[in-house]
């Protein structure tokens, strides 16, 4: 009886320690990913926040994922442009995984493991992006293609990001 009372008392007084995962969600999936990171607009236009970026995992798959602050009724589509520090270019296609939740236009790109080495080596530099509205008119302010880069103090090197979150 005293050996299983210290067993009791040795095991309820080991700190337990759990590492936390992240997640992005989107529509009805979640997505295992990074913490957020910022890259600062360069549009003038006051409606235009900066760019939020996450690195996830679909299965094998892996996926750069874009939101920004905006309005209810747009969202982030159509091609998005990575420009890397070193000059390549990486383009990807819309799927058509995106949402927009809380004015918070968010979408998810493919990446192959090659663009995902490419990453690894150079760091983003600028993402180029297209905000769309179906239903804001000929006057709408919103739609436009934009650009976000990695610059000023939330500066991030994502060569390690994104060989630390993919080496797992």
């Amino acid at each position: 009886m005293k050996h299983l009372l210290t067993l009791l008392i040795l095991f309820s007084t080991i700190p337990i320690i759990a590492n936390g995962q992240n997640f992005v969600f989107i529509g009805e999936n979640s997505y295992p990913s990074t913490k957020k990171y910022t890259l600062k607009s360069n549009s003038d236009d006051e409606n235009i926040n900066d760019l939020k970026l996450v690195f996830a995992k679909d299965g094998e798959k892996g996926l750069i994922v874009v939101s920004s602050k905006l309005t209810d009724v747009v969202k982030i589509a159509n091609k998005l442009i990575i420009y890397l520090d070193d000059g390549t270019v990486i383009s990807c296609i819309d799927r058509g995984i995106n949402d927009n939740v809380d004015d918070i236009a968010i979408s998810a790109y493919s990446l192959t493991k090659a663009e995902f080495t490419k990453i690894k080596f150079s760091n983003i530099n600028t993402i180029r992006y297209q905000i769309v509205c179906s239903v804001c008119g000929p006057f709408n302010s919103w739609e436009g293609t934009y650009s976000a880069s990695n610059k000023g103090n939330s500066k991030t090197d994502f060569t390690v990001v994104v060989s630390k979150f993919y080496e797992k």
